[in-house]
């Protein structure tokens, strides 16, 4: 209904300025054409000056009405330490511009009327003016070289690489249509190699498992950066051309499909600061439109998006940006998992079955020293019994797994430093075949993870072993998952003396007699 209202208005409109044009012919007809032609001439010139005046008046109020809207203004003044030098580039070059349309508009108009066409005057002819052509060029090159000097020295100093000494924290983003995906370092600070031809739906961003460094990265959607850290942003696409964009920050780079971009910046002001700013302006003190609940400057984001047209979902590509203070960023990052650790590691993809990584090694270390701090620093010894979660062996054997001997290192390491804790190895198996049989197995087990820890160096008098065989399942044998976690090694840790093995396995037995 809308859009017919519109159309009838448009065709009104129309018909309004052909019957002007009649009324005008009329008029010619009945005054004279010279006549006619000699006022009209006189109206337009008087039209233009009014149409120029209202022009710039409408124009520069709207320049200050609106100011606190615009990038370099108001609250949006730049929240990276590079952008207020942008931000003052911007500024020169707009008052430079400014006056130079100010003043050829009021020309362009006061020309039109002062050189009317007027009964007895005759235009003058002029084929060329030395002087007039020297300052109409001489100026704006002046000008324009001032600007393109500094903004050359502006461009050198911005867009070079971080130096060797600099403390730097390095993410990825690749773009695609329509998201970005962003690539976080772990615990070693260093992002893994990529190769196209991994990319599949299980590995979205090829990267190469067998290269230790892609272990600990992580895979985000929206970026999250710690307030005054140096950021160096590695850019690329998967598919078309992208750029990245952050315009709170100043930060612009294409993304371009197998050829790595970069920019380097250091964001000044966290989101809540930012935030804040805008508070104090009364344009965002009004109620959010998606949230009536809160005010406007409440629910505002920093913004990346792709400034590159990039296909019909271009506009899905605007992704969240929250600066953070250093400890609160160091909280997210903790909370943040590995992808490959948790999409890959042990499926069929990970072509590192037979190893672990030092992500692995650091987590599982820290995993098993803090049970067994938690577990010696209770009253009594009841609940000092450790799972060793990681430890295990070929089947139907004694024989330790390659991939054992790290969670036993840990062991080792713990025994060494807490040099008063002794200790008793446990070994279980599921109630799969003959129960002797099993018991044995189990004593062969637990005896095996003794030697291993006496072969280390610790003193075979802190250590016992026994076997409980099937007679203590922690899970249902009807089950393969309870089968498996059945199937274990437990560490008893203590700081006085350790039960002998006889009368550990006799008090196991006892309540299935």
């Amino acid at each position: 209904m809308s859009t017919l209202i519109v159309f009838i208005c448009i065709a009104l409109l129309l018909l309004i300025v052909l019957q002007i044009a009649r009324v005008r012919d009329l008029a010619k007809q009945l005054r004279g054409a010279e006549e006619v032609e000699a006022r009209n001439t006189q109206m337009t010139g008087i039209y233009l000056v009014a149409f120029m005046i209202a022009f710039l008046v409408i124009g520069t109020w709207t320049i200050f009405t609106f100011k606190n809207w615009f990038l370099g203004y108001g609250p949006h003044e730049s929240a990276s330490a590079h952008g207020s030098r942008i931000d003052g580039m911007m500024h020169v070059t707009f008052m430079v511009t400014y006056i130079v349309f100010i003043i050829t508009h009021v020309l362009l108009f006061w020309y039109a009327f002062k050189y009317r066409q007027q009964k007895g005057k005759k235009a003058q002819f002029i084929s060329h003016n030395n002087t007039l052509e020297i300052v109409w060029t001489g100026i704006p090159a002046i000008v324009m070289t001032f600007l393109v000097i500094g903004g050359l020295d502006a461009w050198n100093d911005i867009m070079g690489d971080v130096g060797a000494d600099d403390d730097y924290m390095e993410i990825e983003a690749t773009g695609y249509q329509f998201a970005w995906q962003l690539r976080y370092p772990g615990e070693d600070g260093l992002l893994g190699r990529k190769n196209f031809r991994l990319i599949d739906g299980n590995n979205p961003l090829g990267q190469d498992w067998t290269d230790l460094k892609n272990a600990d990265d992580i895979l985000v959607n929206n970026l999250v950066l710690p307030v005054d850290q140096k950021i160096r942003v590695r850019i690329t696409a998967k598919d078309v051309l992208h750029d990245f964009y952050l315009p709170q920050f100043r930060v612009k780079m294409d993304a371009v499909p197998g050829i790595p971009t970069f920019f380097v910046f250091t964001p000044t002001k966290t989101t809540k600061e930012w935030r804040r700013s805008l508070s104090e302006y009364p344009e965002y003190q009004i109620p959010d439109p998606e949230d009536p609940t809160k005010q406007l400057w409440e629910t505002r984001e920093f913004e990346l998006a792709c400034a590159e047209l990039c296909g019909k979902g271009h506009w899905s590509m605007k992704r969240s940006v929250t600066i953070l203070e250093q400890d609160e960023y160091e909280l997210w990052a903790e909370k943040q998992k590995s992808f490959y650790l948790e999409n890959v590691r042990g499926t069929e993809n990970d072509p590192n079955g037979s190893m672990l990584f030092p992500a692995e090694i650091l987590q599982r270390r820290k995993e098993f020293n803090t049970e067994a701090n938690t577990a010696l620093e209770t009253a009594d010894d009841v609940d000092n019994t450790l799972i060793l979660k990681y430890v295990t062996f070929e089947t139907g054997s004694a024989q330790l797994t390659e991939l054992s001997r790290y969670q036993l290192d840990d062991a080792v390491a713990f025994l060494k430093k807490n040099a008063d804790v002794n200790s008793m190895l446990k070994g279980h198996t599921d109630s799969t075949g003959n129960f002797d049989s099993n018991l044995t197995l189990s004593q062969r087990r637990a005896a095996s993870v003794r030697d291993y820890l006496i072969n280390k160096g610790i003193d075979a008098g802190r250590l016992n072993s026994t076997g409980y065989g099937s007679t203590d399942p922690v899970a249902d044998n009807a089950t393969d998952e309870g089968r498996q976690a059945n199937r274990r090694t437990e560490l008893y840790v203590t700081r006085g003396e350790v039960p002998l093995a006889e009368e550990i396995r006799m008090e196991a037995e006892e309540p299935s007699k």
